[in-house]
């Protein structure tokens, strides 16, 4: 990744290569010693982002992350999204949820932490921002 983009531009190619299931862009935007909550635990570095966000070839449901809007506060980014699983066979949305994530920019622009929230108000406080109104 280029050192002038900036952390939102990062957070924004995560979502869209996640989506495309482009191992390469996704991990470009990642520093390498990575750190990303994911519901089955942590995910450390390159290797093990590759494997966890492969996508299982079996199975009816697939996941994708609909951006709804981002805040970039410097050293972190809130991207406040919409996780889909929609149907692989015609492409229906079998469930969606509100998550908010918080992406950590290194100095060299890179991702060097990635944690969801189930609730936008907390990810607003992790990174000590006030709470959005009601």
């Amino acid at each position: 990744m280029a050192p002038s983009a900036s952390g939102a531009d990062a957070t924004r190619t995560f979502i869209q290569a996640f989506n495309d299931g482009d191992l390469d862009a996704l991990v470009a935007v990642l520093d390498p010693e990575v750190e990303i909550q994911a519901s089955g635990g942590i995910v450390l570095g390159h290797d093990e982002v590759r494997r966890w966000a492969t996508r299982k070839p079996t199975g009816d449901l697939h996941q994708r992350l609909v951006l709804d809007t981002i805040r970039d506060e410097g050293k972190h980014v809130i991207a406040f999204t919409r996780r889909e699983w929609f149907w692989r066979e015609g492409g229906d949305v079998a469930d969606a949820q509100d998550l908010a994530i918080v992406a950590t920019i290194g100095e060299d622009g890179l991702i060097t932490r990635w944690q969801p929230f189930d609730n936008r108000d907390e990810a607003l406080q992790a990174v000590g921002v006030g709470t959005e109104e009601a």
